[in-house]
């Protein structure tokens, strides 16, 4: 009898991350780091707090990923190694359905993927309906937790050693979706 190969992301990484980034938690703290701030303020707080929450994100997604490996992981692995591809989309882009599926509890919506090029998009999001609940739709529209994902995207690309240019394209005030662009620089 063969051993059981899994394909999926394992449970543990999905519920360890649940557990040490409480969207709650990061709200209820920025909630009570922008009390009596001005609109210009709250921008500044947002990067910080926002942005060490993404990069810390980010680097638990990549350390749980490679600790608690599945069959999918090992595969884009040697495929990224055999061809010279590198990381890029292929190893990138299971680290950020890791950090998405840790956070929004969806699956990553891929927009376009290929060797210049990954776009993918999220709505509805956690951390903007979690803002608009706790700080009130006029702090929601400032759309500060966009520095989760740009931070996180940044921390990504370092740890893989990628010059990649990373932007947002689209928010979910205006397009009602927020959407990421990383373009590669070969």
């Amino acid at each position: 009898m063969s051993e059981e190969i899994s394909f999926d992301i394992d449970q543990r990484i999905l519920d360890t991350i649940l557990q040490e980034f409480d969207v709650n938690r990061l709200i209820d703290n920025f909630a009570k780091n922008i009390e009596n701030k001005k609109k210009e303020e709250i921008e500044d707080v947002a990067k910080k707090v926002f942005g060490e929450y993404g990069r810390a994100l980010m680097g638990s997604a990549i350390e749980l990923g490679e600790k608690y490996s599945d069959r999918t992981h090992e595969v884009i692995e040697e495929v990224a190694e055999k061809t010279g591809v590198g990381p890029f989309p292929h190893v990138y882009q299971r680290f950020l359905e890791i950090f998405n599926m840790g956070t929004q509890r969806k699956a990553l919506t891929v927009v376009v993927s290929n060797t210049s090029q990954l776009t993918h998009s999220v709505g509805p999001c956690v951390f903007l309906n979690a803002i608009k609940e706790k700080c009130g739709e006029d702090v929601a529209k400032l759309l500060t937790c966009k520095h989760i994902d740009l931070s996180a995207l940044e921390a990504l690309c370092d740890n893989l050693k990628l010059s990649v240019d990373v932007r947002m394209e689209a928010s979910i005030p205006n397009e009602g979706y927020c959407q990421f662009t990383a373009l590669h620089k070969k």
